[in-house]
Order: structure tokens, then sequence, then C-alpha cells
């Protein structure tokens, strides 16, 4: 089994889109944990302000299947891909970690960019792996927070019946 870490945001009727995610996650992947749901500012266009979080679980798929069955979760939301890059979302979901692999390979690179430069990506991170080591910068999470210069977004922690 291998531990996967992704993001999901949404800005797009976002309690709905994240609550039923989430149950499609559980169901389909064991172990799964959540971090807390933080609503923050929609980054590089005018827009409504997005819900993210952070999900860890475990699972067999390969890292092309994981990639496919993720995207069908995120167009059973409404989610069309070729959208413009910094643009409304009904539901997005990056793959953060896949074990502690560092990859490149059809359209996904793992570990993801935003790890290190965002606090929406980084702050829920080191709220359910605080001491995971990053294998790229060979950091903790926490460390990455108390070292990096993030750019801050978070605005609040929601509370969602889930």
């Amino acid at each position: 089994m291998s531990q996967i870490f992704i993001g999901v945001g949404s800005n797009v009727d976002r309690e709905k889109n994240i609550t039923s995610c989430i149950i499609r996650l559980r169901e389909n992947y064991d172990n799964f944990s959540m971090s807390p749901i933080y609503e923050t500012s929609s980054m590089g266009f005018s827009g409504p302000n997005f819900y993210n979080l952070v999900c860890k679980f475990e699972t067999s798929e390969k890292l092309q299947e994981l990639k496919l069955n993720l995207n069908k979760i995120e167009m059973d939301h409404g989610r069309t891909h070729g959208e413009t890059k910094f643009s409304s979302r009904t539901l997005d979901i990056d793959i953060l970690y896949y074990d502690s692999m560092i990859i490149e390979v059809d359209n996904i690179t793992v570990p993801r960019d935003e790890i290190t430069r965002y606090d929406f990506v980084l702050r829920p991170l080191v709220d359910i792996a605080p001491n995971f080591i990053h294998p790229k910068e060979k950091l903790t999470h926490q460390e990455i927070l108390n070292t990096y210069d993030i750019k801050e977004l978070i605005i609040n922690t929601v509370n969602i019946k889930i």
C-alpha cells in the first residue's frame, strides 16, 4: 500500500462539493484522514473564496490509476479540464505526495511545488503530518513552515459536518 497526500479545494458550492468529495474518498481509500478545512482567498483572479484541506490515505493503485480515479471524482462534481489556470473550481484535487517518491511523468509531478509556496497546502499538511519529510527539501512540514517564506492566503478555519 502506498501513502498518499492530496489537496482538495472548491470555491463553487464549496460545502456541498467538499462534503461529497470526502464521502467518496472515505468509501474508496483505506486509513483515510483529513486536515481541518480552511477558507482561503482566491489566488491569481478575483473570485469567491475557496475551501481547502489535505487528505491522507493508503491505496494499492499505481500513480496513473490514482490520478484517473481522482479526475473522475472531479468530473462527477462538474469539473471540466482545460480550464484557465487561475479560475473558479467546483472541485480541484491535486496529488501532493505519492509515498516519498519524486516523480515527473504524464503531466504528474510529485511532490507538488505548492507545498513549499502556499499556506493553504502546507498548513493542513502540518496539521495531519507535521513530521513527514519532504523528499526534495529533506525537511519536515513543520520545518518548512518555520523556515520558508510561505504566501499566506488562509482567512479562517471552517467547520463542516461530514
